[in-house]
């Protein structure tokens, strides 16, 4: 085989395999949004997968699931009433 050949036949592959990749990742994050949409919890889906629960936290907010509860943590700032320095 000529280098050429070598070449074209690596980007052949290289190709195929970014296909493959791509497609699993898509049936995976479906999987993950189905189960989320259906009432499991991200750590459940976390572990079921042996995926880390951030992952799962932003396969969720790209496709714009709603969070399970509202956030709770608050800034200091925003938690101390308005005053006058003066």
């Amino acid at each position: 085989m000529t280098e050429e050949e070598v070449v074209t036949r690596l980007k052949q592959a290289a190709d195929a395999k970014r296909t493959t990749e791509q497609v699993a990742t898509k049936q995976f994050e479906d999987a993950v949004v189905e189960a989320l949409s259906g009432g499991m919890k991200p750590a459940a889906v976390a572990k079921a997968t042996d995926y880390s629960y951030e992952t799962i936290r932003r396969i969720a907010r790209k496709y714009n699931l709603a969070p399970l509860r509202e956030p709770t943590v608050t800034s200091r700032k925003k938690a101390q009433p308005d005053r006058d320095d003066s």
